[in-house]
């Protein structure tokens, strides 16, 4: 009997992590507008949209995966999502 193997194929229409964290920041960032502005239906839909891209990222099937815990992984994303951000910041020296 032959096993299948799950595999981690980046194809055309993946992205890539750096790609999920860029999405991850820019959700984040609508989220905290909406946040200040008050507007409590944009906040839902930015934290299903976060949900989403944290699914996604680690290939996640939440049907079948029940014991994972979404609230964790969505911290240890939001880490990896602004440390990529900090590595890509260029301070320039206007003296």
């Amino acid at each position: 009997m032959e096993k299948a193997v799950a595999m981690n194929i980046l194809t055309r229409d993946e992205g890539t992590g750096k790609e999920y964290a860029r999405i991850f920041r820019l959700l984040s960032a609508a989220k905290d507008e909406a946040h200040k502005l008050k507007l409590q239906n944009l906040m839902h839909l930015t934290n299903m949209a976060l949900l989403q891209v944290v699914i996604d990222w680690d290939g996640i099937d939440p049907e079948r995966e029940l014991d994972v815990n979404l609230e964790k992984l969505i911290g240890t994303k939001t880490q990896v999502a602004m440390k990529d951000a900090a590595e890509n910041l260029v301070l320039l020296d206007c003296h």
